[in-house]
This record gives structure tokens, C-alpha cells and sequence, in this order.
């Protein structure tokens, strides 16, 4: 699940996710691919089975509508039926 919202930060920078720690790595991988300044913020202790952090994905302000776009954009296309 993708959850969007406002979470207080860095000055300049807006969050755009807040999920599991592997999710927001890939999402920011998508994000800086498609121009997109990024950083992500919390723990990296994975392991085998189960992600057991929480992280932020941020942005630029002036890059949040963009970046909420595309993750919009990924996220209706991971909702539709695969064609057969």
C-alpha cells in the first residue's frame, strides 16, 4: 500500500511516502530515474523474511507535484488486470 501524506521535515522538501524501508528504496530508484531529486530517511535493518523499518521518501517542494504524479501513475498501472 501506498500511503501519501504531509509528515513534518526538512525545510524545502515535502514527503511523498511513508512505508516499508525496501518499497521506498524502489520508489526512489523510480523518482531520481525519471529526474526527480530524492532522499530517503530511516533505518536499513532488513532481513530475510520481513523489512522491520519504516522510512520517507522526500522530494524537493518544488518537485512534489511531479513526484506524486508518478507515483500515481505506478500505482493505478500495478492496480489494473495484466493483459492475457
Amino acid at each position: 500500500m501506498i500511503k501519501l501524506g504531509v509528515v513534518a521535515g526538512v525545510e524545502g522538501w515535502e514527503v511523498v511516502y511513508t512505508g516499508e524501508r525496501l518499497q521506498a528504496d524502489i520508489l526512489a530508484a523510480v523518482l531520481d530515474a525519471n529526474g526527480i531529486r530524492v532522499e530517503v530517511f530511516g533505518d536499513t535493518a532488513y532481513s530475510y523474511a520481513m523489512n522491520f523499518t519504516e522510512a520517507r521518501v522526500m522530494v524537493p517542494a518544488d518537485q512534489t507535484a511531479a513526484a506524486r504524479k508518478l507515483i500515481q501513475q505506478a500505482h493505478a498501472e500495478l492496480s489494473l488486470p495484466p493483459e492475457v
